[in-house]
């Protein structure tokens, strides 16, 4: 907390107002720099009450020069209802100990939640342990409108309210920061305007009732009894008015009005003296307390005379007025005569002053949520603008830099555009230079697989060649364009009587071939020209081919094939031929018998047609679905009795193409189709060499 810290202290009560203004010292010590004290001109009503207030309090800011705008502000108890319960105690469960305590403080309320304000305080006893089962809890109630009345009236002046407290409860720290109850019990009584407050201390006990008899009953009765209206007898009270003792009391001197407004003030203070007993009973019987052993008074009724030997008198104990301003030191502007003369109305402001400096055993705040959020809000500003104004230095930073940076990038960007400048031409021939260099690679890499192409026939016909079995005789490959169909097994035509065959074989030979050649080389020759050649994808192929079956040849295991080649392209995975012999060798299982019998190897046809197609099968170049390679046709041969005439179908497990390349150039494109004849004579040339050979 700053040294010298100015804060203000405001007593709002019934009938008037008390302020104090206060400020730490160098040593810690609360110092009173101001006071005053005015009494209302009128009477508080819920029209009038906000004006009347703000008016009174105005005023006494301007008389007394108050600097301070940090406010705390007590309320009168006679607005208020204060409660005293218990509550399970929760061994230290801050949550469910919350929620006790206001389900404590609203039970039989009777407002609305909406129209209150409320808050709450746990009391300790000297005696009370964290064994205990109970916890004793005391709650405030007042009503929210009155709250924000006497808030509005107070922030209409010019001051920042920090709290709402209330009075009973300021009197009540005020009393434990002067020592009181700290040896016994002890009563302070708080004699008011409108309501007289019974505040038992006994320790850190605490027990707080608030009584309707107060001066004001005093000055009503004053009234009814002379016929006279409330200022009349108000000013018959303050200047005639005394405790009538009986007869201890010295009426010598004194007129018969006099004499007769004492012991109508007697009559009210015995109805007083009938509350406080009913009150100690009650503090004793519910709050297990003490009987007080010294009653302190404090309030502004409190002075009338006789007022301390009536009380004394009527409970046979001491008792004495309560002086608050031990705790304070006062500044060499007070007026130390004057405050003299209504220190005993100033218990709730020093109450309220030490609460602002230290912790105290009651703490309670009525004010509402609306404004500490704007209060909070609003001690917040300064942070705020110093943060806009950070935020405008660290902009204004920025942009110099922003800048400065960018002056620097444009000499960079002049210095690099200059050295561009001079290197450009190099920078274009060396462009060109790759240029070119990427249209020679294109050339050779579109060359290279043209050529990669072009190795796909060859060992397409050689893979033929390695599954066909010696006794068969290759008369034709025929390519599929496009897409290929499926051979169904019910269609493969078997035909005996031998026609079609002989003479009529070879011509259908030459006419394949024919065909294939004058194709495939007619495509060739489009590739002289500069317009496009649309790709020819083939799909597999039909061979026609024929064979001698050797005499007794029947049922047989599957020969070894010679392995396959390493292909210079990609070809899909697949079992291997090495694999399918070895498995042939050692004996696959064949057609068993039931309930798991012993079988024997597997044994297929070994017709040379059957074993052609089952050795293309194996090859990863072709399908091996039986769908797709397959037997098309076969007929009886009509020369050989022994012989026999068949067409199979191959499908490609790898993708091939007819004449594919178009290299637009008449050059280029003359070789093109060079190689388109090439292949063309090889595809349909092979037949008659491989059957001349075999």
């Amino acid at each position: 907390m700053a040294k010298n810290e100015r804060f203000l202290t405001v007593d709002i009560g019934a009938t008037s107002i008390k302020l104090g203004e206060f400020e730490i010292d160098a040593v810690g010590q609360l110092c009173m720099t101001v006071f005053a004290y005015r009494e209302y001109e009128e009477e508080l009503s819920e029209e009038t009450r906000m004006g009347v207030v703000e008016g009174v309090l105005r005023q006494m800011l301007m008389e007394s020069g108050v600097k301070a705008r940090r406010t705390l502000v007590s309320l009168s108890g006679q607005s208020a209802l204060l409660r005293f319960g218990r509550i399970a105690n929760m061994k230290n469960d801050k949550k469910q100990i919350r929620q006790l305590a206001e389900f404590e403080a609203k039970r039989n309320l009777p407002f609305a939640l909406e129209d209150i304000c409320l808050d709450y305080q746990l009391i300790a006893s000297n005696e009370q342990s964290e064994d205990d089962n109970t916890l004793d809890v005391m709650s405030v109630v007042l009503k929210r409108d009155l709250v924000e009345q006497f808030t509005q009236a107070i922030r209409n002046v010019g001051l920042r309210p920090l709290l709402i407290d209330l009075a009973p409860v300021a009197c009540y720290n005020s009393a434990r920061a002067n020592g009181i109850g700290e040896n016994g019990s002890s009563l302070v009584v708080s004699i008011g305007g409108r309501s007289t407050n019974l505040l038992f201390i006994e320790g850190d006990r605490f027990f707080a009732r608030s009584i309707p008899i107060a001066g004001y009953s005093i000055t009503q009765q004053i009234a009814k009894e002379f016929g006279i209206g409330l200022p009349e007898a108000e000013e018959l009270k303050r200047h005639h008015g005394f405790v009538d003792l009986g007869k201890d009391t010295n009426v010598e001197g004194t007129s018969e009005a006099a004499a007769h407004i004492a012991k109508i003030i007697r009559n009210v203070m015995s109805r007083l003296h009938g509350e406080v007993s009913r009150s100690i009973n009650i503090y004793r019987s519910t709050q297990g307390g003490s009987t007080p052993t010294t009653i302190y008074l404090t309030g502004g009724s409190s002075i009338l005379t006789y007022c301390d030997v009536f009380f004394s008198q009527k409970f046979d104990l001491k008792a004495e007025y309560f002086n608050p301003l031990t705790v304070i030191s006062l500044a060499p502007s007070i007026d130390r005569e004057q405050l003299s003369s209504v220190a005993h109305m100033f218990s709730e402001v020093i109450g309220l002053a030490v609460r602002y400096v230290r912790p105290c055993p009651v703490e309670i705040n009525l004010l509402p949520r609306k404004v500490m959020r704007q209060q909070r809000l609003s001690s917040k500003k300064p942070y705020f603008v110093a943060a806009m104004l950070c935020l405008v230095a660290m902009m204004f930073v920025v942009q110099q830099g922003a800048k400065q940076a960018a002056a620097e990038s444009k000499l960079r960007a002049d210095k690099y555009t200059e050295v561009r400048n001079k290197l450009e031409p190099q920078f274009k021939t060396i462009t060109g230079a790759i240029s070119d260099a990427e249209s020679a690679v294109s050339a050779v890499t579109t060359l290279n697989n043209f050529m990669l192409e072009r190795t796909k026939w060859p060992l397409i016909i050689e893979e033929i060649f390695r599954a066909k079995p010696a006794n068969v005789w290759i008369d034709n490959i025929t390519p599929i364009m496009g897409n290929i169909a499926q051979v169904v097994e019910s269609t493969v035509v078997v035909d005996t009587s031998g026609a079609g065959n002989g003479m009529g074989g070879d011509m259908m030979d030459m006419g394949m071939s024919a065909s294939m050649e004058m194709d495939m080389g007619g495509m060739g020759g489009m590739g002289s020209g500069t317009q496009a050649i649309s790709q020819m994808a083939i799909a597999g192929f039909d061979i026609s081919a024929h064979t001698l079956a050797p005499k007794g040849i029947g049922m047989g295991v599957d020969p070894v094939l010679p392995p396959e080649p390493d292909y210079p392209f990609e070809v899909p995975e697949g079992e291997s031929t090495s694999e399918s012999s070895d498995a042939t060798a050692e004996g696959e299982e064949g057609d068993g018998t039931e309930d798991g019998a012993p079988q024997g190897p597997k044994l297929f046809d070994q017709s040379g047609e059957s074993l052609f197609v089952r050795n293309l099968q194996k090859s990863r170049l072709f399908s091996s679905d039986s769908s797709f390679t397959a037997m098309k046709t076969r007929r009886k041969s009509d020369f050989f009795d022994n012989g026999s005439d068949f067409d199979i179908q191959v499908k490609l497990e790898i993708p091939l193409e007819a004449f594919p390349w178009n290299f637009g150039s008449s050059s280029m494109g003359g070789r093109g189709a060079g190689m388109g004849m090439g292949m063309g004579e090889s595809a349909g040339r092979t037949s008659r060499r491989r059957r001349g050979r075999n």
